[in-house]
Formats: structure tokens, C-alpha cells, sequence
């Protein structure tokens, strides 16, 4: 109801206001997502655990996350994950851009839920019980991938079944003949290259 409001309020005073500028009166609105699922909206946050979710005029629909009241966007959160579990920050900014192209609400056609598209019982196993919660989908994924990788000592595979399952792998004893996940592996690995000359680019907005 609030955001409705507000959206609502952004309209008519976009009405009123000269194509191209900002008054300084839009305020950002942001989401925080409660264990039940529920989300709650405001302007005014106060508190751990809001994310970016617009500008009050609409514009600029980035998501960041807010800890301990402060924005964070969703590169900068994937930098300190990926310091903390010693992975290639853009390897994640690549599976994300992948999988998700950024959108912590995404849900895929078989059920993978939010920014690293963690199926229900994968995030499960990986103890995420918020997976919309952009950190927490995002720790859960690189848990997911690293252990991929240590298993096969081969990017590529990991690759390969982190989107096919392991099982499918190991059925074929390499990349599954899919065209779906051959071509995931390609795209991964030409993102990954993006961001590895480019450590500046940003996968939010991207």
C-alpha cells in the first residue's frame, strides 16, 4: 500500500515537472524482505536489512542493499564476499549477470530463486533461508560454486553443473550435450573475461 502511494505521488508530480530533471523532493524507496516472505516499503529506513528498490520518481531501478543503514550496491557486495571466500569477484559478477542479469526477484521457469538462481532445495542445503535477500543468495551461490570448482578442478564443469546439476555431469562425464547449458558455459566464460579486464565494470545496471 505504501509503495503504491508513493509511486502513485511520484506520478503526479512527475506531471508537473519539466522532462529531464530531479526535484529534490523524490525520495528513494526502499524493500526489506521478512522471513515470512513478506515485504515491507518505506523511505525513511531505519535499521539493518533494507535494500535499494527505485527512486521515488521511478528512474534508476538499481538495487542496492542497506547495512546498518548505509546503501550498499550489489558490486560492492559481491567484492566483500568474494574477499571473504577468496574467489574472482567478477567469476560471481559474471554468474550473476548470467543468471539473474541482476534481479534479486528473478524466479526461473523450473523455480531458481533470486540473484545466483538458487533452486529451493540447493539453497536449502546451503542454509539460505531468504534467498530474494541479495547477501545471503549471493554467499549461498559462491558456497555453491566454489565447491563446484573444488570438485572438478575445472571451471568450466563447475560451470556446467551449476546449471545442469552435478548429477548431469557426472552422467556424461564432462558438459551435458544441452544446448541450454553449453551455451550458459560460453556466456559465463565471456563475461567472466569482460570483468576481468575491466575490474571497474559494474554488473548492476550493467
Amino acid at each position: 500500500m505504501v509503495l503504491r502511494i508513493l509511486i502513485a505521488l511520484a506520478i503526479l508530480t512527475a506531471a508537473f515537472t519539466v522532462p529531464g530533471t530531479t526535484p529534490e523532493s523524490w525520495a528513494d524507496i526502499f524493500v526489506r524482505i521478512h522471513q515470512d516472505g513478506r515485504k515491507e516499503f518505506t523511505n525513511r529506513p531505519s535499521g539493518n536489512g533494507w535494500m535499494f528498490h527505485m527512486t521515488e520518481s521511478g528512474y534508476e531501478p538499481v538495487i542496492r542493499f542497506a547495512e546498518r543503514g548505509k546503501p550498499k550496491s550489489i558490486d560492492e557486495i559481491v567484492t566483500e564476499i568474494a574477499d571473504k571466500f577468496d574467489i574472482d569477484a567478477g567469476l560471481v559478477k559474471a554468474i550473476i549477470k548470467a543468471e539473474s542479469n541482476c534481479n534479486s526477484d528473478a524466479v526461473s521457469p523450473k523455480g531458481a530463486q533470486g540473484l545466483m538462481q538458487l533452486m529451493p532445495s540447493t539453497a536449502k542445503d546451503l542454509n539460505v533461508s531468504r534467498p530474494f535477500d541479495p547477501r545471503e543468495n549471493i554467499v549461498g551461490g559462491v558456497k555453491y560454486i566454489k565447491g563446484l570448482m573444488a570438485s572438478y578442478g575445472d571451471l568450466r564443469l563447475a560451470l556446467a553443473a551449476y546449471n545442469a546439476g552435478p548429477g548431469t555431469v557426472q552422467k556424461y562425464a564432462g558438459i551435458p550435450p544441452y544446448r541450454e547449458t553449453m551455451n550458459y558455459v560460453k556466456k559465463v566464460i565471456r563475461y567472466y573475461n569482460e570483468f576481468k579486464q575491466d575490474p571497474s565494470l559494474r554488473v548492476a545496471g550493467s
